[in-house]
């Protein structure tokens, strides 16, 4: 059983399970989104905006573009949380993989290896327009010195957070994704 009503200009539909009455349905109080209220749930429109182009950037593209910044957001897990963890880091791409500093004891350190993704952007507010490209991947901790020597020179991210930095992670991205928003 289905029951409608009418609110503001957007209809809302609850579904009731057969044998049930509706005071003692389990999904009381949830609403199911017609087609178009569903495909804009989560999405800001501005009035006026139709100019602006989005577009889903090819893998070539994201590497490109992450190749132009050198700060990005790495995110893991920590055992027993219930979302990941996102922390800022420097990083630099060396063969289209992500790879970053941190110290022994750190968060990055003790949590990111395994798996981990890695976001990099860059945004005009002004303009309103902006790219986001996301990577994921197995995260490494790279300790083999012959490895380490194929990093070319000067390569190597320099953090901008005290102290020592001096272990070497590097993602290695199966996956990656991005999007871009343009203004003519």
């Amino acid at each position: 059983m289905v029951r409608e009503s009418g609110v503001g200009t957007a209809r809302e539909q609850t579904a009731v399970p057969s044998g049930r009455a509706h005071g003692d349905d389990l999904l009381a109080g949830t609403h199911r989104l017609d087609e178009d209220a569903a495909m804009l749930l989560g999405t800001d429109l501005a009035e006026g905006e139709t100019e602006a182009t989005f577009t889903v950037l090819e893998r070539r593209t994201c590497f490109n573009l992450a190749a132009t910044r050198d700060i990005g957001r790495i995110a893991f897990t920590i055992d027993g949380d219930a979302a990941p963890t996102v922390l800022p880091v420097n990083y630099a791409l060396v063969n289209e993989t992500i790879v970053l500093r941190t110290s022994l004891a750190g968060t990055v350190m003790r949590y990111s290896r395994g798996y981990a993704s890695f976001q990099v952007d860059h945004f005009d507010d002004e303009r309103r327009e902006g790219w986001s490209a996301l990577f994921t991947g197995r995260c490494r901790w790279v300790r083999d010195a012959g490895e380490l020597s194929r990093i070319p020179q000067g390569r190597l991210p320099v953090p901008w957070a005290k102290g020592p930095r001096d272990q070497v992670l590097r993602i290695v991205p199966n996956r990656v994704t991005g999007r871009r928003i343009q203004r003519p």
